[in-house]
């Protein structure tokens, strides 16, 4: 398809194959660069109503311990990533939620600060630990002329309208020598590159989730759009999504005879990709550099 309504976000390219419509919004992949986008993104309005408890958004984190539970454990997780790299220090979380990675890094003694999107989930944080959390984007977040030591964007950037913008506005914020810690699916992992094959078949591709992931990126792609941002990529690790994301849990595998075929072809890929650098999530770790395009 060509005349794209906006130029690719990575490369400014205007001409991109369909992949798939979905929910009558257009996946498709840059001819240039291979940045996969919804070419048809809401509005802001739209965008704004999305990220609320009324649509559903993260409303489970307000009142469900088990899911609390559960993103805790995905918050230590995260922790143990950024300690890799770094130990303590300042931190901003971009896409912080409810806060509960804010109280992780907090707990093992870095000083945090956080920016979210969701007016309800940044009450939450604020209510709940004390947090000093910016209501709004990365680009609308007045710190003062803080920089941050590190910012984290856990499964954030494939959100955002704008994500060059956003890494932009994420190296105006960290130190010299700051770091990047980026979580986002990986397109070209073993399951969602093999499962858009017979996606059109199928009627069915789970790995994409318009309008609420408007890219989907790849180490290639993301790293290439860090590298014109003012980032050097450090490190880069393969991952999987949980199962019962993609999949739901083992008793719905068997609810019909076309879905235990699909869960019996694509969970032994999902769960083996990541050991051959083909996971479906992905893990970037990039250092500020000195220049920024």
């Amino acid at each position: 398809m060509n005349g794209l309504p906006s130029p690719c976000n990575l490369c400014g390219g205007t001409s991109a194959d369909l992949l798939i419509t979905k929910d009558n919004f257009h996946v498709v992949r840059c001819k240039t660069c291979q940045l996969v986008f919804v070419s048809n993104p809401p509005d802001a309005a739209a965008l704004a109503a999305q990220y609320s408890f009324e649509t559903g958004y993260h409303n489970e984190l307000a009142d469900n311990p088990l899911s609390v539970a559960e993103h805790q454990q995905e918050a230590q997780e995260n922790l143990r990533r950024l300690h890799r790299h770094r130990r303590h220090g300042t931190l901003l979380d971009v896409g912080c939620s409810t806060g509960l990675f804010l109280d992780a890094a907090h707990k093992a003694g870095w000083s945090v600060k956080g920016v979210e999107y969701s007016a309800e989930t940044a009450r939450i944080s604020r209510q709940s630990y004390g947090f000093d959390v910016h209501t709004g984007t990365l680009g609308d977040a007045n710190f003062r002329g803080e920089k941050f030591d590190v910012i984290t964007l856990w499964d954030v950037l494939e959100h955002v309208p704008d994500p060059s913008q956003t890494l932009r506005d994420a190296h105006s914020h960290l130190a010299d020598d700051g770091l990047l810690f980026i979580k986002t699916p990986n397109v070209v992992g073993w399951f969602p590159a093999l499962s858009l094959r017979l996606a059109l078949k199928l009627g069915y591709w789970g790995h994409p989730e318009p309008p609420g992931h408007l890219f989907q990126f790849s180490t290639h792609t993301l790293s290439r759009m860090l590298g014109v941002t003012g980032f050097d990529t450090v490190e880069s690790r393969h991952g999987r999504i949980p199962l019962t994301y993609s999949f739901g849990n083992a008793t719905s595998w068997l609810r019909s005879p076309k879905w235990a075929a699909y869960c019996a072809l694509f969970v032994p890929l999902a769960l083996v990709g990541p050991y051959f650098g083909a996971g479906d999530d992905i893990v970037l770790v990039a250092r500020k550099t000195s220049q920024r395009v």
